[in-house]
């Protein structure tokens, strides 16, 4: 067993010595980030909205949502295999 690892009773590796200050600078960087891509965004939406302006383009239609009682019934080619499978056919 060699004596290069181990350190001297009660000290810590010097990698531990500024933890809280490295996690505060990711912290900061992680928050600068956030905000960058909240500017992006904001920018991205404007522009989004000023093209569709120039095209015409409006939204007054809202987006289709499906419910349960709006399935979809057409014969899918996935239901026969399901039946093969199931041995219903």
């Amino acid at each position: 067993m060699t004596t290069d690892n181990l350190l001297p009773l009660g000290q810590k590796p010097e990698g531990e010595l500024d933890v809280m200050d490295k996690l505060e600078k990711a912290k900061n960087k992680l928050f600068a980030t956030i905000d960058n891509l909240q500017e992006n965004l904001k920018k991205l939406t404007e522009e989004n909205k000023r093209l569709k302006d120039a095209l015409g383009i409006t939204e007054l239609e809202e987006p289709l949502v499906l419910t349960e009682d709006m399935e979809v019934k057409e014969e899918s080619p996935l239901n026969d295999l399901k039946e093969v499978i199931n041995g219903h056919k």
